[in-house]
């Protein structure tokens, strides 16, 4: 692909809770979470380049599995307190090498995996920790775009074909 601009990058492994989602939960008895509907186009579009996607987030299956299938399912650890443990079962379902992976994370659990991939992302409104540890910090905030922002990054924005 000659627009790509990380070539070694073959995975997205993604955190839920703070990346694909704002961070914030309603606490009315039921648990309510909003998406923005760009990040599933850009999910879209670096599955179709040959990116994989992967999910990895401390949420429990039960509050984390709806958006996990709304972004069009695929390998995910759930529960997932040990991150450092996590990123490496994810790298081994997926074939691909810690090297060939972006991780977007937040949160300080997501400090190892930021640590430990080819390429760590942190959106602009994560703990300051993980902004420190990650190769990058991206301008967009949690659910907010930041799926977008990284798929330009890794491929480059250039050959979106929408």
């Amino acid at each position: 692909m000659k627009n790509k601009k990380y070539p070694d990058i073959k995975a997205l492994v993604l955190d839920i809770d703070g990346v694909l989602t704002d961070g914030t939960v309603n606490v009315s008895g039921h648990v309510a979470k909003r998406i923005f509907l760009r990040d599933l186009d850009a999910i879209t579009f670096a599955k179709k380049k040959g990116i994989k996607i992967a999910f990895l987030t401390g949420e429990a299956e039960s509050d984390a599995y709806v958006v996990v299938k709304r972004f069009g399912g695929g390998p995910a650890l759930y529960n997932a307190k040990d991150k450092r443990s996590g990123i490496k079962e994810i790298s081994e379902l997926l074939s691909v090498g810690l090297s060939g992976i972006c991780y977007i994370g937040d949160g300080r659990r997501d400090i190892p995996p930021l640590k430990m991939v080819g390429l760590g992302l942190c959106p602009s409104d994560g703990d300051k920790l993980a902004k420190k540890v990650a190769d990058r910090v991206l301008d967009s905030s949690g659910g907010r775009g930041v799926v977008v922002e990284a798929v330009d990054l890794i491929l480059g924005e250039s050959d979106y074909e929408g």
